[in-house]
């Protein structure tokens, strides 16, 4: 599997209110399958990849201004695991 890394130039506010729009409308495909009993698993799985689509747009901008995306992961997971949640899958993240 591959999600794609756009090339854009964002700034945090372009993104910020990209994230919001996005949000809200897995938001309201969750409240549709909550409330009205509604099968909209397509719906709500591509409103996700939305989010996370941008939030990787995000990252890619840290990166290029000096973030390393490694070591923040890294700290993330450790973070998780100290918490004492435990993890069932891995998901591998190539960083070219």
């Amino acid at each position: 599997m591959e999600l794609l890394v756009l090339k854009k130039d964002d700034d945090n506010v372009s993104i910020l209110n990209k994230l919001n729009e996005e949000v809200d409308e897995l938001s309201n495909e969750l409240f549709k399958s909550i409330m009205d009993n509604v099968n909209n698993k397509e719906e709500m799985a591509a409103e996700a990849l939305d989010v996370i689509q941008v939030c990787v747009g995000l990252l890619d901008k840290l990166e290029q201004e000096g973030l390393n995306i490694r070591k923040a992961m890294e700290k993330h997971n450790l973070k998780l695991l100290n918490r004492g949640w435990q993890y069932k899958k891995v998901i591998r993240i190539d960083i070219d």
